[in-house]
């Protein structure tokens, strides 16, 4: 398992000096005080944008822990209700309870994904963090296919499983991998023809 102290996706200063559209978020996420409006909930930022995978129509995904439902969408009410398409709803996932709150700025759009666990703790973070090695081990070819496939509509994780040929319900090996060596990852690269960046 990956050190949390040591990891830059858990603040936002590596979007300042990321790609242009990461730089763009750190802006928005500024102007509208998105993330400090969640302080008291972890924001931690997920999905494409933070790993630079994300196409034209990719959203803003923020991961949050709430103690009390309640407590989050009386916030997400107050802060956000008046940004145009805003919506709070409430599924069950993995049998557990999930708030998910989406708006949008001029900009960008943002899901909000609640749940009573540690952002770190849930799957959308597992999953960026597999992902993340993926990436930073293969060459750029890699992460250009992932793309390709995210702009015919596929998903982020069913992409990476079908660029990688790996079987089964996508969003459980992802979560699988987690618990796999460095060099299982570089033998599954290889073994589907990509190139191992030098360190």
């Amino acid at each position: 398992m990956h050190s949390l102290q040591s990891n830059s996706f858990l603040g936002t200063d590596y979007l300042q000096s990321g790609t242009f559209k990461q730089q763009e978020l750190f802006r928005d996420l500024e102007e509208w005080k998105i993330l400090k409006s969640l302080h008291g909930f972890k924001p931690t930022l997920a999905g494409t944008i933070p790993l630079d995978i994300d196409t034209e129509t990719s959203d803003v995904d923020i991961l949050v822990k709430f103690n009390v439902p309640a407590h989050l969408q009386k916030i997400c009410y107050a802060k956000f209700r008046n940004l145009p398409n805003y919506t709070f709803s409430e599924k069950t996932m993995d049998f557990r309870l999930t708030l998910v709150c989406r708006f949008e700025t001029k900009k960008f759009q943002y899901e909000i994904f609640g749940q009573s666990l540690e952002p770190t703790e849930q799957y959308g973070w597992i999953h960026m963090m597999v992902e993340n090695r993926f990436l930073k081990l293969a060459d750029p070819s890699f992460r250009e296919e992932i793309r390709n496939l995210k702009r015919q509509g596929i998903k982020t994780e069913p992409a990476f499983c079908k660029v990688l040929d790996l079987k089964g319900d996508p969003y459980k090996t992802m979560i699988q991998w987690n618990q796999k060596t460095e060099d299982q990852f570089r033998e599954l690269l290889i073994q589907k023809g990509f190139q191992i960046n030098p360190n």
